[in-house]
């Protein structure tokens, strides 16, 4: 039977509520009001908002809300659960702490790294938790960098996309990229009609689209688009009828541009809503999730209310969740925060449906013990040991020649195409450390045969000696290292794949420090705070090698492959341009 059902007698007041929160102050995110009211529960979800003291019973169990502000739970409209790095339960309770009662995901990297089994792990995982869940066929662990010419590890198959779709509780699928769309990609558009037929979402990834590119791309049935980093973009994607994600997270940091859409442009703020995309422990524990969004967002001038409703209502509607959450109103889930202050958006407690998750600080829910499978482990699979020489960019031509080089800016996942003239010595192009130029590279770790070594150039890490690495990046998932030496550069690599995946700092062969992530060479097994207290360290020694960037780890990860994203990337088959996809010589004819 429905739990619904049993929701008519508490509202009709011929049953009392089971739970009962008082004297708080709702934001009511469907009428943009705030107003005094009381909130009657029973089992799961909300019976009646308003004047309920009928509904209290002697079984009544009563929360005082003292005057707070009663808002709906936060809901993540697009974030990857595995670029937090952290276990199942560590991300679980680092997102309810932060109020965010549901979030979507796909687990699109463990798909890349394990397949359909991890997916599925994770998605079971994750729905016996509090945490809801939105799970979307996670289309780039197919895709990866297919459109762009580039060979992708076994990841999923198309008949895999199909049979998820499927999946209990699947509402749709997670951003397939515009250029498929655009090339007219036969299983892409049969995918893209099976899931409209099913009435659920087709989630966006629209960065770089033209115009015209954008257009097509909504004509097919996509409906947001998590990718706007400029105001001009933003209204022209709402105006086609996405409903737009606004990022602000590890990296990426687009929430005060996007949001003047309505500021300025006075585009309706119900077509704009909120995600993470990317929080990596230290900003999940410090900072938040879209809890963070709110607080930026009314930094640079929405009003607190429709800042709640972009983190809540809107997001829930991109899915057709509505019913169920982003309100706190009749027949929705009792998700539901007591917070503070609207401006600060300090959180004093948390419901999930009903059951307290999280009172002043303290974390009260009970969480299932995870057993990770065995075969998560050892991904890192090299051919060799990587030697310096390895990762030498070289050359025929003699010196100074011009090269392509990747341009990072801090705050944002695009990369350009910029160019530098160096030196050659003994057929070996030189990095040139007072200009920011420096080595950057890509190795293959699955296998895929001929020890496959891309290498080129980046601006904007600022590094003066030493190297960083990682096995996280996304959409390739390889090893990657960035660095004022190569001999550097092959250490950190090579210890990251002796240990089974991580991130990791060096200087003069010697480690500075070391996160490690031995599931799927992707996620750690250890407490937030552990994980936590390995990336300052790892932190200040980077910025003590030279580099101030906000988020190092996340600008190095988006400096390769990754779809659509960036005029110039590097892989583990060579440099590309993105758009058109083509592979491009390091030397500039």
């Amino acid at each position: 039977m429905s739990s619904r059902r049993a929701l008519i007698d508490v509202a009709l007041g011929n049953e009392p509520a089971e739970r009962a929160i008082t004297n708080g102050r709702v934001v009511n995110v469907h009428t943009r009001e705030i107003y005094s009211a009381g909130v009657a529960i029973k089992g799961d979800r909300i019976a009646a908002v308003g004047d309920i003291d009928y509904a209290i019973g002697g079984n009544t169990e009563v929360i005082d809300a003292e005057n707070r502000y009663v808002t709906p739970g936060l809901v993540d409209g697009h974030l990857h659960m595995y670029h937090s790095y952290l276990g199942v339960n560590e991300f679980v309770e680092g997102m309810l702490r932060h109020g965010v009662t549901a979030y979507a995901d796909g687990f699109y990297g463990q798909g890349i790294v394990g397949g359909r089994d991890a997916i599925r792990f994770f998605k079971d995982a994750l729905e016996a938790t509090p945490l809801r869940l939105i799970f979307l066929v996670p289309t780039l662990a197919h895709l990866q960098n297919r459109e762009l010419g580039l060979e992708p590890t076994p990841g999923i198959s198309v008949e895999e996309m199909n049979e998820m779709l499927d999946w209990e509780n699947c509402v749709g699928l997670e951003e397939p990229p515009f250029l498929p769309v655009c090339e007219k990609w036969e299983d892409y558009l049969d995918l893209f009609d099976r899931c409209l037929e099913q009435r659920k979402t087709i989630t966006g990834h629209a960065a770089g689209a033209n115009w015209r590119q954008m257009q097509a791309y909504a004509a097919v049935g996509t409906s947001t688009d998590h990718e706007s980093i400029a105001t001009d973009e933003a209204v022209d994607k709402t105006r086609a009828g996405f409903r737009l994600l606004m990022r602000l997270g590890s990296g990426a940091i687009d929430v005060p541009e996007l949001v003047k859409a309505y500021l300025e442009h006075k585009i309706d703020p119900r077509a704009l809503a909120m995600c993470a995309d990317l929080a990596s422990p230290e900003k999940l524990l410090r900072e938040g999730g879209v809890d963070d969004n709110i607080r930026v967002a009314v930094r640079n001038g929405v009003p607190p209310v429709i800042a709640v409703q972009m983190a809540t209502i809107n997001v829930a509607e991109a899915f057709y969740l509505q019913r169920d959450m982003g309100a706190v109103a009749p027949g929705r889930y009792a998700d539901i925060l007591l917070v503070d202050d609207l401006v600060r958006f300090d959180i004093s407690r948390v419901f999930v449906g009903g059951e307290t998750v999280v009172h002043d600080g303290e974390f009260l829910a009970d969480l299932p013990s995870i057993e990770y499978p065995g075969n998560f482990r050892g991904t890192v699979k090299i051919e060799r040991e990587i030697t310096p020489v390895a990762l030498e960019p070289r050359t025929d031509e003699e010196g100074p020649v011009t090269v392509r080089v990747i341009g990072v800016t801090d705050g944002s996942l695009v990369t350009d195409d910029g160019r530098a003239v160096l030196n050659v010595e003994d057929g070996v192009i030189r990095p040139d450390l007072d200009n920011d130029i420096l080595p950057l590279t890509m190795a293959d770790r699955f296998g895929k045969g001929g020890g496959r070594i891309g290498n080129g150039f980046v601006r904007g890490f600022g590094l003066k000696r030493g190297a960083i690495a990682s096995t996280v990046n996304a959409v390739c998932e390889n090893l990657v290292a960035v660095g004022a030496s190569t001999s550097d550069m092959a250490f950190a690599m090579n210890k990251l794949a002796e240990i089974g995946g991580g991130k990791i700092v060096v200087a003069d062969g010697e480690i500075l420090a070391l996160v490690e992530l031995p599931l799927l060479g992707l996620l750690s097994e250890e407490p937030t705070e552990t994980v936590t207290a390995k990336f300052d360290k790892a932190f200040e020694a980077i910025r003590e090698l030279g580099c101030d960037l906000a988020s190092p780890f996340s600008q190095l990860e988006f400096s390769f492959a990754c779809g659509e994203i960036g005029d110039l990337r590097l892989s583990d088959e060579g440099l590309l341009r993105v758009d058109p996809p083509e592979m491009v010589s390091l030397v500039v004819e």
